[in-house]
């Protein structure tokens, strides 16, 4: 078992709380059985883990063995330090290990200069801009990098 940590970096002009929720699919890759796999789970999603009394977010099971690989999610937060790595997630893997976050859509923030919030951010290109009509300002986020470390 090893528990592993999404961190996230990115800049941010007049945006905070960068998050994405529980809810949303997050894609990964994953290495299992010595392979490398591109794979999403959705944290809020639970699983019976087979032989076990525990549940996942993802399972995975083995074609030449009855060997079961779990990720199961423990927590997220926020993002709002700008240029800064830090934790979004944190994943608890049995059997397999992630290797690489990959930001998609589904995000969501909040600007800084008003009460609007955004919904449905993609950030596959590592970047997003929008106006904050509320605030009269252009809010973004840019220059998107992720990492996984060990919890």
């Amino acid at each position: 078992m090893v528990k592993l940590d999404v961190l996230l970096k990115a800049d941010l002009e007049n945006v905070t709380n960068l998050r994405l929720p529980e809810d949303e699919n997050w894609y990964f890759v994953l290495e299992f059985e010595g392979e490398r796999k591109e794979v999403y789970l959705t944290p809020a999603e639970r699983m019976q883990i087979p032989n076990s009394r525990g549940e996942a977010c993802m399972v995975l099971g083995s074609k030449d063995s009855n060997k079961a690989a779990s990720v199961t999610f423990l927590k997220s937060q926020s993002y709002s330090k700008s240029g800064t790595f830090a934790p979004i997630a944190t994943f608890e893997c049995r059997g397999c290990e992630l290797l690489e976050f990959q930001p998609h859509g589904g995000w969501q923030c909040e600007s800084t200069v008003s009460d609007q919030t955004f919904e449905d951010i993609d950030l596959t290109e590592g970047d997003w801009a929008e106006y904050d009509e509320r605030g009269n300002e252009s809010v973004t986020v840019y220059s998107v990098q992720s990492r996984i470390a060990r919890s």
